[in-house]
């Protein structure tokens, strides 16, 4: 899909809905009333797409934000040997009862 908006007068929905329907399989379709845009028309397709997009974005962005986190962490001297962390975890484990 590129990036240009196809710009239909809001009667249009009503007498060519087939015609606006395909044109947004190709580009957003923005409508106007009374000449001025007002709603913005996507196929289903890239409705979903844009979705699954910001999905993956706001996920990499928690990832980014958890790293950053862990960056200061290690700034700050806040820190501990692996072996002892695995050493804490599995204590913790075996203090349940299973």
């Amino acid at each position: 899909m590129n990036n240009s908006i196809s710009i239909r007068p809001s009667k249009d929905i009503r007498t060519n809905y087939a015609q606006i329907s395909t044109l947004t399989r190709s580009n957003p379709v923005a409508i106007t009333v009374n000449g001025k845009e007002d709603t913005v028309l996507l196929s289903h397709e890239y409705f979903q797409a844009q979705q699954n997009y910001i999905a993956e974005l706001e996920t990499k962005l928690a990832v980014y934000a958890h790293l950053a986190q862990a960056m200061d962490d290690i700034k700050l001297g806040r820190v501990q040997d692996a072996d002892d962390a695995y050493d804490d975890i599995i204590a913790e484990m075996e203090s349940f009862d299973l």
